[in-house]
């Protein structure tokens, strides 16, 4: 406002001005880095400002998880420029979280529309002294792709040293057709409250590299007649956890 003089009325006019955020040009995470045991959930932030530093509501914000895990999601920023994305590891190493502006809102992302990258790293659980889980009888189901895969092994903890066994699995295609021997059974864990056990360990795939893998087997009758299994790959093969077609789970805490 202004109060006038001698020669000039008073004037109370005002004027406002509103600023408005520019285009995406920077996408932050936080955490950048992150560490968390397998089968808990892991949470990043998105921050997306202008040139300037100004955070940017509205922008739709896609993010992928690749390594170990795979994942996706989207979210739209709030008033601070902000959303957050989260997952849960099933399978222990490190995934890689990239997340983007998508300024057009295209779903895919353009030249110009900044990102950002995370890493967060899942550590194995530790073993089950006396923990054994037995797979006999011709092990089989028919997986999330629909295939058939048949599957047998053995992993025993012993009450001192490591973890030992043999685990085998076969996707007998048409969807995709291998054969998985593993290389090492590094983790075995016999869940207290369920006849439920979960493996962890390394394989090849039809003879060839070095996968982690992870099984999770459900022993729900004597005679395995309702007895779960379900295969995860680090190279994104996921079985789903499924009723055996045949076989027999047993699983056995000393």
């Amino acid at each position: 406002s202004y109060s006038g003089d001698a020669t000039h009325l008073a004037s109370t006019d005002i004027t406002t001005v509103t600023v408005t955020p520019g285009q995406p040009a920077f996408v932050t995470l936080d955490p950048a880095t992150g560490t968390d045991a397998v089968g808990t959930q892991h949470c990043v932030t998105a921050t997306v400002t202008d040139a300037f530093g100004n955070p940017i509501p509205g922008i739709t914000v896609r993010f992928s998880v690749t390594g170990v895990n795979r994942a996706s999601g989207s979210g739209t920023t709030n008033d601070d420029g902000q959303t957050t994305f989260c997952y849960k590891g099933l399978l222990f190493g490190v995934d890689t979280i990239r997340a983007f502006a998508d300024t057009n809102n295209n779903g895919m992302q353009d030249a110009g529309e900044p990102f950002a990258e995370a890493t967060e790293t899942w550590l194995v659980p530790v073993s089950t002294p006396g923990c054994d889980v037995t797979i006999t009888n011709g092990g089989w189901i028919i997986a999330d792709n629909g295939d058939k895969a048949t599957f047998g092994g053995v992993a025993h903890v012993p009450e001192t040293g490591p973890p030992y066994g043999q685990e085998a699995y076969s996707d007998h295609g048409p969807a995709v057709k291998f054969n998985l021997n593993a290389i090492s059974i590094l983790v075995v864990v016999c869940n207290n409250d369920l006849p439920l056990a979960d493996i962890y360990g390394k394989a090849t795939i039809d003879g060839a590299g070095s996968f982690i893998f992870r099984i999770e087997v459900q022993d729900l009758h004597a005679l395995g007649l309702t007895d779960t299994y379900w295969l995860l790959l680090s190279n994104g093969y996921d079985s789903g956890s499924h009723a055996l077609g045949g076989g027999n789970v047993q699983i056995h805490k000393s």
